[in-house]
């Protein structure tokens, strides 16, 4: 990788997550990962009961899911999956300044098109921390990368679910992260795709507070029941003012909250 590659644009960042000194390039003022792409990473990985096997990750982003899978789980290869041309040219810089490229490859291409992306039934496990917000939802962000990663303009939840069920191998597994509004909607998708939920895990920024987002993991044909977690708190008395399961995961800790 030569040196002007491996530092970050004028209008870039170079950030480091994860214990194990994941670094991926951002937008100064584009989209920016948050702690949901920690959390969902571990989630995947430690809900995983068959160990290693090919991982496809729908909407790569910056990359931070795929890396931490490889670099702080020892989990892979991975396929990190992103349509947008801008971005994936900073996940495959991320890829090579990480030393994954025998690990993680960044595919640029459109997940509504994954036949033509990748081999059906390929993959052990398919995760994706994919857009939040349905397309008609509030004002667009004027920014086309922010609007993508963020509003289900490129792709919806039908979309991951149906490209989900598309990689995976009978009996693999796709972990998902979404608000904890849309969990009988996406529970509701995975069910009709026969992708069946095996383990459930609400995430609450404190204690008190109502849940933020869910963590779901089902299983392509296999329906052997539904484990609910206890939740996963963001926020207590742990470094960096994160309850200690959270702040585990995370050096240095993240400025976002989830």
């Amino acid at each position: 990788m030569t040196d002007s590659a491996s530092q970050p644009g004028p209008d870039e960042t170079l950030d480091s997550i994860g214990t194990s000194g994941v670094r991926v390039f951002q937008r100064r003022d584009g989209y920016r990962f948050t702690l949901d792409a920690v959390l969902l990473a571990a989630f995947a990985a430690t809900e995983s009961p068959q160990g290693s096997g090919r991982i496809l990750e729908l909407g790569a982003g910056s990359g931070v899911v795929s890396l931490l899978l490889v670099k702080q789980f020892g989990l892979g290869p991975v396929d990190a999956l992103e349509v947008q041309p801008a971005v994936h040219a900073r996940l495959s810089r991320a890829v090579a300044l990480n030393d994954c490229e025998s690990r993680v490859r960044p595919v640029l291409g459109d997940l509504r098109r994954i036949r033509e992306q990748v081999t059906g039934g390929g993959y052990v496990q398919v995760v994706s921390n994919p857009p939040f917000r349905v397309a008609d939802a509030g004002v667009r962000s004027p920014d086309d990368e922010r609007a993508i990663s963020k509003s289900e303009v490129a792709c919806d939840a039908r979309d991951v679910v149906a490209a989900a069920r598309y990689a995976l191998a009978p009996g693999g597994l796709v972990s998902l992260v979404y608000p904890a509004a849309r969990a009988a909607e996406v529970l509701g998708l995975l069910a009709q795709s026969k992708l069946h939920p095996r383990v459930l895990r609400f995430v609450h920024s404190r204690v008190e507070a109502p849940a933020t987002r869910f963590l779901v993991q089902a299983v392509r044909d296999r329906d052997r029941g539904l484990t609910v977690r206890p939740p996963l708190v963001v926020h207590g008395e742990g470094p960096g003012g994160y309850s200690a399961e959270v702040a585990a995961l995370m050096d240095p800790p993240l400025s976002e909250q989830a």
